[in-house]
């Protein structure tokens, strides 16, 4: 009976160590959107960069966003138009941690102009929102959270949960 008690007692005493340490381990991917999710709501406040929607369309989500520069164009492109731009695109927390030193994550950082014109909708919900408070000529610099990017999928050398910063020009809007 006695040995049957010992038994029984280390059982549930390697059962409790077993069952702890699963409590004590690190979700990655929590960790990584909780990281992204800070990174994005760094840049509130941050000089120069406002808070943009698109009021009905995208419901209360936002972006961050910064004119470099102000473009000479009046018009701003709707969902529907096509456009031609030309951007880099960096994960926001390398961009935070080494500014103009971070590695973009496009294949178009090294291009001046993206040869073929796109449709506003059918880019990332952060981007389209970027493209439509935007007018010929304008320089900017965008944050996109990641749940208006790519969300929780990986996509190439996006990790999922990944808060996005792009350099965005507007060359061309073609209704």
């Amino acid at each position: 009976m006695l040995r049957k008690l010992a038994h029984t007692f280390i059982l549930g005493l390697a059962s409790l160590f077993a069952f702890s340490s699963c409590n004590d381990t690190i979700d990655t991917q929590q960790q990584r959107r909780e990281d992204n999710e800070k990174a994005f709501r760094s840049f509130q406040g941050k000089s120069g960069y406002s808070r943009v929607s698109i009021p009905g369309i995208y419901g209360d989500n936002y972006i961050y966003m910064k004119y470099v520069t102000r473009g000479t164009g009046t018009v701003k492109p709707i969902a529907t138009d096509n456009v031609r731009r030309q951007f880099t695109g960096y994960l926001t927390t390398d961009w935070i941690k080494d500014g103009n030193a971070a590695e973009p994550f496009d294949s178009n950082a090294t291009k001046t102009v993206i040869d073929n014109p796109s449709k506003v909708s059918g880019d990332i919900i952060g981007m389209a929102i970027a493209l439509q408070n935007m007018v010929v000529g304008d320089d900017v610099e965008v944050v996109i959270p990641w749940y208006l990017g790519y969300g929780a999928a990986s996509i190439s050398s996006i990790p999922s949960y990944s808060s996005l910063f792009f350099k965005v020009k507007l060359i061309e809007i073609i209704k």
